[in-house]
């Protein structure tokens, strides 16, 4: 309900000629800068049971985007898609706040889905677009396309420390890093577009950034992607096969906020999640969790479909010479 299903300008959205949709931009472009992250002993990466999220609270990043703007009293972050580029007078600054991965993409490109996305949230204050209204936030996506073999050694920092409980956070050891500067280039090309939330409330208002450069994705990677963040069947006994544990078939375990361990709902139940049951013998792999005992039950996809275009114009920036 809401503006999940009445809005206008929803995310994600199929860019119907691909790398080429939209028209080639004269404003000025956002610059990013996203240097490694190193811990402090303070990065999180976080199992959330939807997808696996990083974040990092108050420890000290460097990282901004520069956003241009009109620099008045009613500007806003979608100035650059609205006004002429001569308009386009000062550079607002925001922040990333977090960044997490979608299985399979959310955007497409000529309708097809690729099986990995990772979207890296970006908050500018109110202060520097006054006419945001409680919505300036920049999302920018980076999309992955699945090879046979080859790691990507960005995604292999994020997957030696992602729990297979859902809810279960984990710190980055001190000095250890993500490296974020292998995926996401400073002079990237990119499709942009108004949109919001792909999540309830889907929120509108957003100005959003999709790399048209793609990185990758390893098989094995990926199974474990799906691993981490699929339904668990789980038992509280010694074997997830039967044995004398209570059966918890068809729940989810969750780690609450005080820290218990608890059950969600069916995976049939859960919102976003499309299920399909694992072929037989793949990844099948019992996984001690606690006093638990759990195994993959079901794969789903924790993307939303995309969303009516309705008119919204795409803006194509090249790399800056």
């Amino acid at each position: 309900g809401g503006l999940c299903a009445t809005g206008t300008e929803q995310s994600p959205i199929d860019f119907p000629k691909g790398t080429n949709s939209g028209y080639a931009a004269t404003a000025p472009r956002t610059w990013f800068y996203y240097p490694d992250l190193v811990s402090d002993g303070n990065l999180e990466v976080i199992n959330t049971g939807h997808n696996i999220q990083v974040q990092w609270g108050n420890m000290p990043y460097s990282g901004e985007i520069l956003i241009p703007n009109r620099g008045t009293a009613d500007a806003h972050v979608q100035d650059v898609l609205n006004y002429d580029a001569s308009e386009m007078r000062t550079m607002a600054k925001g922040y990333p706040a977090q960044f997490h991965f979608h299985t399979a993409s959310e955007h497409t490109m000529e309708g097809h889905y690729f099986p990995l996305e990772m979207h890296i949230v970006n908050l500018i204050d109110e202060s520097e677009l006054p006419g945001c209204d409680g919505a300036c936030v920049a999302p920018v996506g980076t999309l992955f396309r699945e090879v046979e073999e080859g790691d990507n050694p960005f995604l292999e920092q994020i997957l030696k420390y992602a729990s297979m409980t859902e809810g279960e956070v984990t710190l980055v050891p001190d000095g250890e890093s993500i490296d974020l500067s292998y995926v996401m280039r400073s002079d990237a090309k990119y499709l942009q577009y108004k949109g919001g939330l792909t999540t309830p409330p889907c929120i509108e208002g957003f100005l959003w950034h999709v790399f048209t450069q793609e990185s990758y994705v390893s098989r094995s990677q990926m199974n474990r992607f799906k691993d981490l963040v699929s339904f668990k069947r789980c038992t509280d006994g010694a074997s997830s096969s039967g044995g004398n544990g209570t059966d918890a078939s068809g729940a989810r375990k969750l780690k609450s906020d005080d820290g218990i361990k608890r059950f969600m709902l069916p995976a049939e139940q859960i919102h976003s999640r499309t299920i399909t049951e694992p072929s037989a013998g793949a990844n099948r792999k019992v996984l001690q969790e606690g006093d638990f005992v759990c195994e993959p039950a079901a794969y789903g996809y924790n993307n939303r479909r995309v969303q009516e275009q309705n008119g919204r114009t795409i803006m194509r920036y090249a790399i800056m010479e």
